[in-house]
């Protein structure tokens, strides 16, 4: 997103913000102590009931008036928080963008990760190793949350769009499946998360390349030297993914939540 964009996304939260003020701070000059509509609910009745025309009619022009503009507070207030998400949407995609431009699958290190996945059978030992290995264990933690997790769905249609990746892909998909790519993109949205501190969309909607990327280097430096067979080596992909996926997930959803 341009930044001409997103400063007229930031001025339209901006003016929503002022109307709705002056909105309230007008209802709090109107509604004076003589205002029908602040009446108790007896003393309503007591005027419904009591036959004066002009009372009545006053009465209930009040109110109307009332939920009018209760009704355009609310309006304006939703359309405050709409255009607050937007400019944080707008600034979460300009921070991933260069993060994720920056970030290099090639520079993950995989040493000794085959072995924890081909010769530890048991889960447990499994991400008892990994939480040693550098995959895992190598890289810098943040110390504290930079950016909150984002008040919008990071990316809603992930999902479907892993599906028309391995279809172009004939070499992968015949070993791996979408909920193989969707555990190595939760995994890389995690490290970045802790490496960077921020828990928003920007590190959370990592792009389907890296996950494609990430697949096809974890197959080929990994999975093809240990096995020729298509079957077998997806299973160790299967395993790879869900033991990557676990080995940060918790660490990240207790950090993030520290914010």
């Amino acid at each position: 997103m341009t930044q001409q964009k997103t400063r007229l996304i930031g001025a339209t939260a901006i003016a929503a913000i002022a109307i709705a003020g002056a909105l309230v701070a007008w209802q709090a000059a109107s509604q004076g102590a003589g205002d029908p509509a602040q009446l108790s609910d007896e003393e309503k009745l007591e005027i419904l009931n009591s036959g004066d025309a002009d009372a009545i009619a006053e009465l209930l022009e009040a109110e109307e008036a009332a939920a009018q503009a209760q009704f355009a507070r609310e309006r304006l207030e939703r359309q405050k928080r709409e255009a607050e998400i937007e400019v944080e949407r707008a600034e979460a995609e300009a921070r991933g963008a260069a993060y994720w431009d920056s970030f290099d699958v090639d520079e993950i290190d995989l040493t000794g990760f085959e072995v924890a996945i081909t010769t530890f059978t048991q889960p447990e030992e499994r991400q008892e190793k990994l939480a040693e290995l550098p995959i895992v264990a190598g890289f810098d933690r943040a110390t504290e949350v930079a950016h909150l997790p984002s008040k919008f769905e990071c990316n809603p249609r992930r999902f479907g769009k892993i599906g028309d990746i391995l279809k172009s892909q004939p070499d992968l998909s015949a070993t791996i499946d979408r909920y193989d790519i969707a555990n190595l993109l939760d995994y890389l949205a995690s490290r970045a998360a802790l490496e960077t501190g921020d828990c928003s969309c920007a590190t959370q909607a990592v792009p389907l390349s890296k996950g494609e990327e990430f697949a096809r280097r974890l197959f080929e430096n990994s999975v093809a030297e240990t096995t020729g067979n298509s079957v077998a080596g997806g299973r160790i992909i299967k395993r790879m993914s869900a033991a990557l996926f676990y080995a940060l997930d918790a660490e990240k959803r207790s950090f993030c939540g520290k914010g």
